[in-house]
């Protein structure tokens, strides 16, 4: 087949593209990029052209036979990255033309090819480079003195070889007065480094023990060599180096056991988070042994507000095992509540801590227009949202409150049950409570936690269920 053929079909396939020179190639996009099948080749003195090796003649690539249209193999350039004209001679490529971002061939090496005033043809100044790739430093200038290497930038060099220069070149110290350096390396060995505490000639002085280590430090002060103490757990882990017997560093504890709290942190170093008694809360408040159960009805007024319900009851209900049954005097609001026998309570200050409700209510005469527990809003006429759920401490008014706030989910005219999700922390998302009025008290010692309902038949039988309690 002629090779005029696929020629004639590349032609037609980029009628579309703007063509440059040289004739039958087409600019670049501005982001050196070309349709598919062509390279962005672009010469020393002239723009960049998609072309095609081997097919459409590139300004400097060469065909696949690795052979130029003049029938040349090529010749070498260097990579010349700061445009000072002279090359690198580890980056070399083999074109047939000279490539824009290289040397021409021949050039004399560059021997920092990322300074522009770094070449062969730059006169030497005096600054401690070789200003013009001769290998020498500030050579034919005055004054040179001798510059040893300080591989580790601690001032300190190693006491061999050197340069001369007018001034210290990179990486380098000045010789005269210098003390060796035993660990060019570490720059936290020199000579004049303290001895600390660890095993190492620090000071090199060839020897590992001090009178005095500078890494010696008492438990009160400021934590400046944290170890782990070994085989310890919980916060008995921590620990801080200290040189009570010489020349090796002992980990000692900064913190001993303490009586666990329910902060989500092992205090008592036995593995294990948040053990003390009454952390979190029961998982369960029906039917439960370790639980005094109450209620009844209360008035309305601003006591729902500002303090615990169980001291305004007015007409005790039957409270057993989470049921709680009674009649309704008048009063307006119903309550009921579960109650810690231990004189500590329960510590609800857990992270992320949740209280799961859930109940059936049963009740009799309901208002022809309110039904049993009221209509949910907050207009005229309505009688808010609820339940009112209490964490109540030893006095009324420790209290931490918080409310139902969701009208179309709260419990209201004569439905039968209620299920939501509290979460203590209002950090958390809020499961459809939100904090309350008058709160204010440590959740740490929690001694009840009340359930208050709007109510407005004549009898009533309330009973908590499963999976009612506390949640981690």
């Amino acid at each position: 087949m002629s090779r005029l053929a696929p020629l004639v079909t590349l032609l037609s396939l980029t009628a579309c593209f703007e063509p440059t020179a040289p004739a039958r190639l087409y600019a670049c996009n501005d982001d050196g990029t070309c349709p598919a099948r062509y390279t962005c080749d672009q010469p020393f003195d002239g723009p960049a052209v998609c072309c095609i090796p081997g097919v459409l003649t590139c300004p400097t690539l060469r065909a696949p036979d690795s052979t130029c249209a003049d029938g040349s193999k090529g010749r070498p350039y260097q990579r010349d990255r700061d445009g000072d004209g002279y090359g690198n001679a580890s980056d070399v490529v083999i074109r047939c033309a000279r490539p824009k971002g290289f040397a021409a061939a021949g050039a004399m090496e560059d021997c920092d090819d990322a300074d522009v005033d770094v070449n062969p043809m730059t006169a030497e100044a005096c600054n401690g480079v070789d200003d013009n790739c001769d290998g020498v430093i500030d050579e034919g200038l005055s004054p040179r003195e001798a510059y040893l290497r300080d591989e580790d930038g601690d001032c300190y060099p190693e006491l061999d070889g050197g340069v001369l220069a007018c001034m210290a070149p990179p990486g380098t110290v000045r010789a005269q007065g210098a003390l060796n350096d035993c660990q060019p390396f570490s720059p936290s060995q020199h000579p004049d480094a303290g001895e600390r505490c660890n095993g190492l000639d620090d000071d090199c002085d060839g020897s590992t023990v001090a009178s005095r280590y500078v890494d010696t430090q008492l438990l009160s002060e400021p934590v400046r060599f944290p170890c782990l103490v070994p085989n310890a757990r919980g916060v008995c882990v921590d620990g801080v180096l200290t040189c009570p017997t010489g020349a090796m560093a002992v980990c000692t504890a900064l913190r001993g056991p303490s009586a666990e709290t329910c902060d989500g942190i092992d205090t008592d170093c036995d593995g294990a988070l948040d053990n003390q008694p009454g952390c979190g809360g029961p998982p369960s408040l029906v039917n439960q042994p370790t639980l005094r159960y109450g209620g009844g009805m209360v008035p309305g007024g601003t006591g729902l507000f500002d303090r615990c319900q169980k001291n305004r009851v007015t007409a005790a209900g039957t409270n057993v095992n989470g049921r709680l049954t009674g009649a309704r005097n008048g009063d307006v609001s119903l309550v009921w509540w579960a109650e810690a026998t231990s004189d500590a309570g329960w510590d609800l200050s857990a992270e992320n801590l949740r209280l799961r409700l859930s109940w059936t209510a049963t009740g009799t005469s309901p208002s022809a227009t309110r039904g049993l527990w009221g209509i949910a809003g907050t207009g005229a006429g309505e009688d808010g949202v609820h339940p009112v759920v209490y964490l109540c401490g030893e006095a009324d008014s420790d209290l931490v409150r918080y409310r139902w706030e969701q009208a179309t989910t709260s419990f209201k005219l004569n439905e039968t049950s209620f299920s939501g999700l509290l979460h203590l922390d209002p950090a958390q998302p809020d499961g459809g409570f939100v904090l309350g009025l008058g709160s204010g008290f440590d959740t740490r010692r929690v001694r009840r936690v009340e359930v208050m309902v709007r109510f407005l038949g004549a009898t009533y039988d309330f009973s908590m269920q499963p999976p009612t309690g506390f949640v981690k």
